[in-house]
């Protein structure tokens, strides 16, 4: 298929690449076009939400459904262990960068344009990487896609936009991130049992077709949702106004160590179970789902809860960092060379560590995009950029610390990001009372009673 079909991969990549440098071109010479009048059919939709959710879950599963062929993608494209494993963190990093230009973009364009290139970026991107020849071709392609996954901030702007309670956006915070996490757990195995009886080309071609879809919803049915304002903010007063922001820096940092733990559990799994303890690739995928499994009863209970959104952030952020960095860190101190103290104190930690994860972490984004309505989309890249950035350096860390001092060397760098996001929570937000919040006038409706 490669050398008969090769060509079509090429002429995408670089038909791609020359449409993003003309849509570049026409930007600095003509400028922005202007923003369309927000839709208030699209506040508190329900279709929405579970569109945006299906977006989220789709970002996710393009990187991870290909990683279990990650061996024979390197014999068929000629590529190296190397170069193939390096595709997945460069579209993280990438994918982290160019949010910083694309969610703010949607602050004065509007969300639908954003949305609409990056869901073409993505076709695009798929198919490219279905037909490519050979790796370089096929990181061309991968690059597609990750400028295609930088929509991921808008997400979290539109629900801002969307669900100004709250309590509200609490919950559709929860649906999308539920979707995110179904997302991360179906995507290895579907992806490697797809490629295993078929192809691992396949599921790129199944993604474009999803992505189209995706596509053609949002071009038909989803409407504006972004906030008019009659001047928006400049780049550089967004970046003062969230920098020089003591609680939302202490929340950005937060959830980006939240998201260093996640990563390096997510990135190493897998090689610790398969070339350490000689487990199967199927054994590895019934870890990871199991693990999801408990992040998502975690979700169950955090979208019931009445609780005021900072009282929320407080409960789960101390369970998090206590519970989690406790257990991990007596599981490295005790049983650093045993498989079954990884594996319990995994699935133990599954509630208390990923159960955790989007409960602590879902209320840490309501609070950290609720006085940023007029930046939504700025707000959001930052924070993509503070999960995104950080976590891939820290996992690869975490990497050189498995290879050099085995399961304890990777259990510690868990414990230490666990106990590190408690920490900066507390000193940055968590000990700041609710007189003393109310007082300086931000954050004050979340710390009601959510309705």
């Amino acid at each position: 298929m490669e050398e008969e079909y090769g060509w079509i991969c090429k002429a995408v990549v670089l038909i791609s690449y020359f449409g993003l440098a003309v849509l570049l071109l026409a930007f600095l010479c003509f400028g922005c076009p202007e923003k369309r009048p927000k839709d208030p059919k699209m506040v508190g939709s329900t279709m929405l939400t579970v569109y945006l959710g299906a977006v989220n879950g789709l970002l996710y599963v393009a990187t991870d459904q290909y990683i279990p062929s990650l061996p024979r993608m390197e014999v068929e494209l000629s590529g190296s262990e190397t170069i193939l494993s390096g595709s997945v963190q460069l579209n993280l990093l990438s994918k982290a960068f160019v949010s910083l230009l694309v969610a703010p973009l949607s602050d004065q364009i509007g969300r639908k344009p954003i949305l609409l290139t990056c869901a073409i970026l993505m076709i695009l991107g798929s198919f490219g990487c279905a037909l490519a020849p050979n790796v370089y071709w096929f990181i061309s392609a991968r690059i597609i896609q990750s400028l295609g996954e930088s929509l991921e901030p808008l997400t979290s702007a539109i629900v801002r936009d969307c669900y100004p309670d709250p309590g509200e956006r609490l919950a559709a915070l929860s649906v999308v991130g539920g979707m995110l996490m179904l997302g991360t757990a179906v995507g290895p195995v579907l992806g490697g049992l797809v490629a295993s009886f078929c192809h691992w080309r396949v599921p790129f071609f199944v993604l474009s077709l999803a992505w189209a879809g995706l596509a053609h919803y949002a071009a038909v049915y989803i409407q504006e949702t972004g906030i008019d304002v009659k001047s928006p903010p400049s780049y550089w007063y967004s970046l003062k106004r969230v920098f020089c922001n003591q609680q939302l820096l202490m929340l950005l940092l937060a959830e980006s160590c939240i998201q260093c733990g996640y990563f390096t559990f997510n990135a190493n799994a897998s090689y610790l179970t398969e070339a350490v303890y000689g487990k199967s690739t199927a054994a590895t995928s019934v870890l990871m789902g199991m693990m999801t499994l408990c992040s998502g009863i975690g979700l169950m209970i955090i979208t019931r809860s009445t609780r005021p959104v900072l009282s929320t952030a407080k409960t789960w952020m101390t369970a998090y960092s206590l519970g989690a960095g406790l257990l991990l860190a007596i599981a490295a101190v005790f049983c650093p060379d045993h498989l079954w103290a990884f594996l319990g104190s995994s699935f133990l930690m599954g509630f208390l560590y990923l159960g955790f994860l989007y409960p602590c972490y879902v209320p840490l984004t309501v609070l950290y995009l609720d006085p940023v309505e007029d930046i939504a989309g700025t707000a959001a890249s930052f924070e993509i950029f503070f999960q995104s950035g950080p976590s891939a350096v820290y996992s690869g860390l975490a990497t050189q610390g498995l290879i050099g001092d085995g399961q304890r060397g990777l259990t510690w760098f868990q414990a230490g990001s666990t106990v590190l996001a408690g920490a900066v929570f507390w000193l940055g937000y968590g000990c700041r009372g609710r007189t003393e919040l109310a007082a300086e006038g931000v954050f004050e409706d979340q710390l009601e009673q959510p309705k």
